[in-house]
């Protein structure tokens, strides 16, 4: 929202307050069960990270859904998916 003031506060080990470990917690549960959603509607497992595993997904994924679905499962300007994208 325009006009909105707040204050930001960046600190190490910020999981040491409940909130923010709370808010972690419930940002990883929901990053699982979008991968989990993925691989129901793609019928394709979805790894995580940027491993040779992910480039190899990627590429079993453009190869059975073309590389314009691309967009609706990964995010395509990373570096992963040119290395994906290439032959």
């Amino acid at each position: 929202r325009k006009g909105l003031q707040l204050n930001l506060t960046q600190r190490h080990k910020g999981e040491e307050d409940l909130i923010v470990a709370a808010a972690s917690i419930l940002a990883r549960a929901a990053f699982l069960e979008g991968l989990e959603m993925l691989r129901k509607k793609w019928d394709l497992f979805f790894p995580k990270g940027a491993s040779s595993g992910v480039i190899s997904a990627g590429k079993k994924f453009v190869e059975r859904y073309g590389e314009a679905a691309l967009k609706e499962v990964g995010k395509i300007h990373f570096k992963t998916t040119q290395s994906i994208l290439s032959r």
